[in-house]
């Protein structure tokens, strides 16, 4: 990662005087010397942080022939490709000069043939326009500040902020609709006046104005091969082909997050098998709760992963497992997660577990982390949806052999089969019915909020506008979150219709000296995900078929044949009480903070106080007691104090 800036006085004045304020704040995210070019009322910089051997090679952004100067933070996924595309030789130049190289060769245009992660800010010295991209999950962060006359950009916003110019103001909307939705607006920061270039978007800005247009426009043709092993065989290439990318690094041991699930085992248990070919070992890290007592949510879920973990260790020579319980509540370093991270975190009870495998991994030599947070997405879904998608295609058949498969193999019963496949279409009263009769725990999201019922209906009533302002679908702004008349395929894009992880991550680079990487996002293995039918995913009734086949000479049957899902966090009521006071003070402080008080219901806040149950207390095993303490409390908490954080409040 590295970070990158620019500065256009769109009014002809010089900006040469901001390059000593951005090379100062941007040494956080990069190790080498800043470099920079000024063309008078433009000014790019870029700060180096190497992470791959070819950024050896990294070359000055002046190059006076050329027709774009360009500071770019990449990881190429497709390099030699790319670089036999322009008829170059990928072995003398760095990343960011083969995209140079592209942007030189195509415009804008390049953005769609470039596959890997990217920010990349390019002055068009011909036409006197700015250029800026995201690539398509956003695992690059890049933010801007545009004001008449003036505009700037920058990967985080605490480079943007070394510039007076730049307001230092939360954005209250903004937060209300975090609270609401777990997610910012697109586009919108939780700064006022800081937005962010959305995923998979470029930005083009010119003297008059500036326009956001959509680069990624995945093929989502069905992809029709003729046996089911094909779609096997296509997946697995895929996946060591995006895990491999990511194993390039200039110098450290490779790591790996852990789990249970199908997603972490995936990108893990690949990468072992690729390093063992090299001689070179893995260090797999798994959370495992605190001793005492836990709460799972349901009988389908298991609070402990690393006992499956340490299963799947055994399967590979050359894979470390370590083990990490959490030694500090969620609370106790919340004065640095909210200086640290430019947003608030969603799951403020998983952050210890997830900041103490990153202090662990520094620590081991790690340079590389791997995890799988898109797999979900991507490789790993589990084909259910292919019972609505048949009926509605009238494709019978297939519907009564994928229904059957369920039944006959333990998936699900009957009446199962009947609610997945008519649930979408139901009204509320009959879907809240039908969720009882086949045991499943419903989930009303006004239960998990402190926001007054008025505030809760208007954060959604803005953030469904502002999604559809920006041409994104909109979201269900329904308290259970039903998601009806899409496809599998909508639903999943929806979870890439978000600002992106690459914040969080450069944070964590930033911090810890971690470049975490997700090949269950990487584009290429992400698109053929899409492409591939939803019956293929639930082949003869089996959920995760191929998936399953792909893992099956890597994973143990504790993995393939679970039937239940690991729960992390599940300690979170021994975390809060280890933080009791803590958790007391700061929700004591929303109702002090006049921006946050406005739209939190108070006299709530006051009663969950008033009732915080003693630490051991049965009364933590309850859907009411998670649902207002680990849910809406910690999640109040974490945007309240980040708010606060922005606002300089002695609060």
């Amino acid at each position: 990662m590295t970070a990158i800036c620019t500065l256009w006085n769109r009014d002809g004045a010089d900006a040469t005087d901001m390059a000593r304020p951005f090379a100062m704040a941007s040494r956080r995210y990069g190790r080498e010397p800043w470099r920079s070019w000024s063309g008078g009322s433009v000014l790019l910089g870029r700060c180096l942080f190497p992470l791959l051997p070819e950024d050896r090679l990294d070359e000055p952004l002046d190059n006076e022939v050329q027709r774009w100067i360009v500071a770019a933070d990449v990881r190429l996924t497709e390099r030699r490709d790319l670089a036999a595309q322009l008829g170059l030789d990928p072995g003398t130049m760095s990343d960011g000069a083969i995209v140079a190289a592209a942007l030189e060769r195509w415009g804008e245009a390049a953005f769609e043939r470039i596959y890997g992660v990217f920010a990349v800010i390019a002055w068009d010295r011909q036409e006197h326009r700015l250029v800026l991209a995201r690539d398509a999950m956003g695992d690059r962060p890049l933010y801007y500040h545009a004001e008449a006359g003036r505009f700037a950009a920058a990967s985080m916003p605490d480079i943007l902020l070394a510039d007076p110019a730049t307001p230092r103001t939360p954005d209250v909307e903004q937060y209300r609709q975090f609270l609401r939705m777990n997610s910012f607006a697109p586009g919108r920061s939780a700064y006022t006046g800081i937005d962010i270039v959305r995923p998979g978007h470029m930005l083009v800005v010119s003297a008059t104005g500036q326009q956001e247009t959509a680069w990624w426009k995945p093929d989502l043709t069905p992809l029709l091969l003729d046996t089911q092993a094909d779609y096997e065989d296509t997946l697995l290439q895929a996946i060591e082909n995006a895990v491999g990318a990511c194993l390039r690094r200039a110098s450290g041991k490779v790591g790996a997050h852990l789990s249970a699930g199908f997603d972490s085992t995936a990108v893990a248990t690949t990468a072992a098998l690729a390093l063992a070919r090299d001689g070179q070992r893995i260090t797999a890290f798994v959370a495992a709760p605190r001793e005492g007592p836990v709460r799972t949510m349901a009988t389908r879920h298991f609070a402990d992963e690393s006992h499956v973990a340490a299963r799947t260790a055994a399967m590979h020579g050359n894979m470390d497992l370590v083990r990490v319980v959490p030694g500090q509540g969620p609370l106790a370093g919340l004065d640095r997660t909210r200086a640290l991270y430019p947003s608030p975190i969603i799951n403020l009870c998983n952050l210890p577990w997830f900041e103490e495998i990153n202090d662990t991994a520094r620590d081991h030599g790690v340079s590389v982390l791997l995890h799988g947070l898109m797999g979900n997405s991507s490789i790993s879904e589990s084909g259910i949806w292919a019972l609505r998608e048949l009926a509605r295609q009238r494709r019978f058949k297939l519907w009564l052999r994928t229904a059957r498969g369920l039944v006959r193999g333990g998936w699900m019963r009957w009446r199962g089969v009947l609610f997945n496949t008519v649930e979408d279409l139901l009204p509320d009263r009959l879907w809240r019915w039908g969720m009882a009769l086949s045991g499943r725990t419903i989930e009303n999201d006004r239960d998990m909020s402190l926001l007054t019922d008025s505030a809760y209906d208007e954060a959604a009533q803005a953030h469904c506008q502002a999604a559809a302002e920006a041409g994104e679908p909109v979201p269900d702004a329904g308290p259970f979150g039903r998601e009806r008349g899409l496809s599998s395929v909508e639903c999943r894009l929806i979870s890439t219709r978000t600002n992106g992880a690459g914040d969080q991550y450069k944070a964590m680079l930033a911090e810890w000296g971690l470049d975490l990487r997700d090949p269950t996002a990487d584009r290429r293995l992400f698109e053929l995900a899409l492409r591939i039918p939803v019956e293929r995913l639930v082949w003869n009734g089996e959920p995760r078929a191929i998936l399953r086949r792909v893992l099956a000479d890597r994973a143990p049957p504790e993995v393939l044949d679970n039937r239940q899902r690991g729960y992390q966090g599940a300690d979170w009521a021994q975390a809060i009480c280890q933080d009791r006071q803590a958790f007391i003070d700061e929700m004591e402080r929303l109702e002090l903070y006049e921006p946050t008080a406005a739209f939190l219901d108070t006299a709530k806040v006051r009663r969950l106080i008033a009732d915080l149950p003693e630490d051991g207390s049965a009364d933590w095993d309850s859907d009411e007691a998670e649902n207002s303490y680990r849910l809406a409390c910690l999640l109040t908490i974490s945007a309240a104090s980040h708010m606060r954080s922005i606002a300089r409040s002695n609060l």
